[in-house]
C-alpha cells in the first residue's frame, strides 16, 4: 500500500487491464471531466466493462483509490505517455463546490509528493499535465487539467509548487539524506518480471545495474537486487536461484514470508 498523508485504497479493476510491465518515469495529472462522480464511480465505471481507458489512481474529496498497479501501464494519454507515466486522475465535484476541490488539491499533492520522493523524481520535469502530454507527442488532443484548476482560481504552476513543497516536507521528516525506503537493481533479460513482483509489492523504483550510479545507492534506505551473482554495494540484499524462475519464486517467497 502506498504510504501518503492520506490513504490510498487499492481497488484493481479487472476490465481494461494491459497487463504490460510498466518502469514508470513520472507522473501524468488529468480531471476526469465527469462532474460529482467520485473515484468510487469512476472505479465501478472502469471495472464494469471495457472501456478502451484506465487510470492508476482517481482522487476526490473523500478518497484515493488505486485501480491498477503502479508496474503495469495504464491507458491514458496515448500509447508513448501510457507506456512512461503513471497516470492521476484529479475527480471534479459538482457545480461549484469549492471546499471539495480543496479536499481532492490536497490528495492530489500528497499523493504526487509521495510518488516523487518515493521514485526520486524531480516535480518540475517529471511530473505533466495532459496538456503538456498532448503537445509533447501528438497523441491526443486532451488539455485537462487545466481549466478545472482554473475555474477554482489555481494554475498548473500552483500545483507544481504545492507538490514541491510537500516533497521537502516529506524529505524533512525522513532527515532530508535518504529519500528512498527502497529500491530494486536488476539486469536487463528475464530477471526483469521477478523485480516488477517485488517492486509492485514495495512500491519502489526499479533501475538497471548498469545505469545506476554512487548517489541513487546512498539514496536508498533499503536495496534489493534481483537475478545474477553480483551485488554494487555490501548491504544490498540479493534474492536470485539458480534460473529465472528460480529467481521469481524466491521473490515470491520474500514477499508472502519476508525472509529469504
Amino acid at each position: 500500500m502506498v504510504n501518503t498523508t492520506y490513504p490510498v485504497v487499492q481497488q484493481i479493476i479487472n476490465n481494461n487491464r494491459s497487463h504490460e510491465v510498466l518502469r514508470p518515469q513520472g507522473f501524468v495529472i488529468h480531471s476526469t471531466d465527469t462532474p460529482g462522480a467520485t473515484a468510487q464511480n469512476e472505479f465501478n465505471y472502469f471495472n464494469s466493462a471495457y472501456r478502451g481507458a484506465s487510470a492508476h489512481y482517481f482522487v476526490d474529496w473523500i478518497q484515493i483509490l488505486q485501480t491498477i498497479p503502479e508496474n503495469e501501464v495504464a491507458w491514458h494519454a496515448g500509447s508513448t505517455a501510457n507506456h512512461k507515466f503513471l497516470s492521476v486522475e484529479i475527480c471534479e465535484p459538482l457545480g461549484n463546490n469549492a471546499s471539495r476541490f480543496e479536499e481532492a488539491w490536497k490528495r492530489t499533492v500528497g499523493l504526487v509528493a509521495e510518488g516523487c520522493v518515493r521514485y526520486g523524481w524531480t516535480v518540475a520535469t517529471q511530473v505533466f499535465s495532459h496538456q503538456e502530454i498532448s503537445s509533447m507527442y501528438q497523441e491526443t488532443n486532451h488539455s485537462d487539467p487545466i481549466d478545472y484548476l482554473g475555474r477554482y482560481g489555481r494554475t498548473w504552476d500552483d500545483l507544481l509548487v504545492a507538490v514541491e513543497q510537500e516533497v521537502q516536507n516529506i524529505q524533512g521528516q525522513n532527515g532530508g539524506d535518504i529519500q528512498l525506503k527502497n529500491l530494486i537493481l536488476v539486469g536487463h533479460g528475464p530477471d526483469e518480471r521477478a523485480a516488477g513482483y517485488l517492486a509492485d509489492f514495495l512500491k519502489a523504483p526499479v533501475a538497471y545495474l548498469d545505469a545506476i550510479q554512487a548517489d541513487d545507492l546512498n539514496s536508498a534506505q533499503n536495496i534489493y537486487v534481483i537475478g545474477g551473482s553480483v551485488k554494487p554495494l555490501e548491504r544490498a540484499t540479493l534474492i536470485s536461484g539458480a534460473t529465472r524462475y528460480d529467481t521469481c519464486q524466491k521473490v515470491i517467497d520474500f514477499i508472502h514470508t519476508g525472509k529469504l
